[in-house]
């Protein structure tokens, strides 16, 4: 029996909503195929709108991270193997906050512990003030071909709201130095739809932005998470937010910018050149493995998801002491696997394709929601494709919407099998 779907503000004609043939294509798609990411939990200062696990730096702090980092790398090898990674990220935190020579000593950690493919994607988050030639000339002897740099906005003002401690120009400053040392592959973060953004101020930074040419390009619409300052501002109604409406605006505005330049969406909040996608975070996306290293990281190896101690000292305390330093772990089973792939997967421009799967999660996909993705399309919510379905791209700003209303449609059980 079709399930009976109520009108509401999401429901579309599919014959209006026809979107660009956009990325990931199937190259970026089979290049990611396994992950190691390390948390990096030092800043500087905290941005006003941070929810990140981070830490005061201290000498004795990095102490107690190297080691630690130096016990875990030892205690996950084993999950790590007969897997080649294909992609490294330095995130954090601040990772370019670690000195070179404490950077080259993680750097040869991993290397000792774990099979890096020789053309893996190696990516390192950067703030623009930390950008030295010291820095620069360590990642690239260690291999790093690609820099991430945190810049968020080129307006004064909003730079001061969200708690960055750069100014508008040094993020030029930064990508020159990078480009002087033979970084081509560059990432650049933005936000848009915080507290005072609006359309002229987005527009400047989208230009400023794009005239550093960067190959890569991040848009997050700002989230208000609690226990932040900005974040508390907001819920406690002291601050006001620009409107849904305006929100939605902004990302179209940001698409038209990008689009006009040559960039191409590939996830809801990323943009690229041709061949540009972040083959790491299609790791995640595509429901590959990945190692998660240092305190908060995530990790999917052999099966089992697991989520690392939170805080620094802690983690660190349970490596010195062998004792459990996962706060959570979790083995998903064909039903979880099976709203996980589309949960991840249909944040990707052009959708879930049935190539990238094994067979039985992509038939138990079929079998579980096969009919709440039909009355997706149906209702213009999804669109299918010949590879699988995605959603189109007039509804990518509300993506999360689309996939919780396809989660809420009550699930078929499998058929028991005699």
């Amino acid at each position: 029996m079709e399930p009976i779907v109520p009108p509401d503000s999401l429901t579309r004609d599919p014959a209006t909503v026809a979107g660009p043939a956009e990325g990931p294509g199937n190259a970026a798609r089979d290049a990611a195929r396994a992950g190691l990411y390390v948390h990096v939990p030092f800043c500087t200062t905290r941005c006003t709108y941070c929810d990140f696990a981070t830490d005061t730096f201290s000498r004795a702090r990095l102490e107690r991270y190297l080691d630690g980092l130096d016990a875990e790398f030892a205690r996950r090898a084993p999950d790590a193997d007969g897997m080649r990674f294909t992609s490294v990220f330095f995130g954090g935190g601040t990772p370019s906050t670690l000195a070179s020579r404490h950077f080259r000593r993680v750097w040869k950690g991993l290397r000792d512990h774990f099979a890096i493919d020789a053309g893996a994607e190696i990516t390192l988050e950067a703030n623009p003030e930390t950008v030295r030639e010291p820095l620069l000339e360590a990642w690239a002897d260690c291999g790093v071909n690609r820099l991430s740099m945190g810049v968020q906005s080129f307006d004064p003002a909003e730079l001061r709201t969200l708690g960055r401690i750069h100014d508008a120009l040094r993020p030029g400053e930064a990508v020159a130095r990078a480009r002087a040392h033979g970084f081509r592959r560059l990432s650049l973060d933005l936000m848009f739809g915080f507290p005072g953004h609006t359309g002229e101020c987005w527009a400047r930074t989208l230009d400023s932005a794009l005239a550093l040419d960067p190959e890569h390009l991040s848009a997050y619409c700002f989230i208000p998470e609690r226990g932040t300052p900005l974040g508390n501002a907001v819920l406690d109604g002291r601050i006001p937010l620009p409107t849904p409406e305006a929100q939605a605006d902004h990302y179209e505005q940001l698409h038209a910018a990008v689009e006009a330049v040559g960039y191409a969406a590939y996830e809801t909040s990323n943009f690229c050149r041709p061949g540009g996608e972040a083959r790491h975070n299609l790791v995640y996306w595509l429901c590959r493995p990945y190692l998660g290293l240092g305190p908060s990281a995530h990790g999917f190896a052999r099966g089992a998801r697991y989520g690392n101690t939170r805080d620094l000292m802690p983690w660190a305390a349970a490596l010195a002491a062998g004792d459990s330093l996962e706060d959570e772990v979790e083995r998903p089973n064909s039903a979880t696997a099976a709203l996980e792939l589309l949960m991840l997967g249909l944040r990707l421009c052009s959708g879930v394709h049935e190539r990238d799967y094994p067979a039985s999660l992509w038939a138990s996909v079929r079998e579980r929601h096969g009919h709440a993705l039909e009355a997706a399309v149906a209702t213009g919510r999804l669109e299918r494709t010949t590879a699988g379905w995605r959603i189109p791209r007039s509804l990518r700003f509300v993506a999360d919407d689309v996939i919780a209303w396809i989660a809420a449609v009550e699930p078929v059980a499998p058929r028991a099998r005699i």
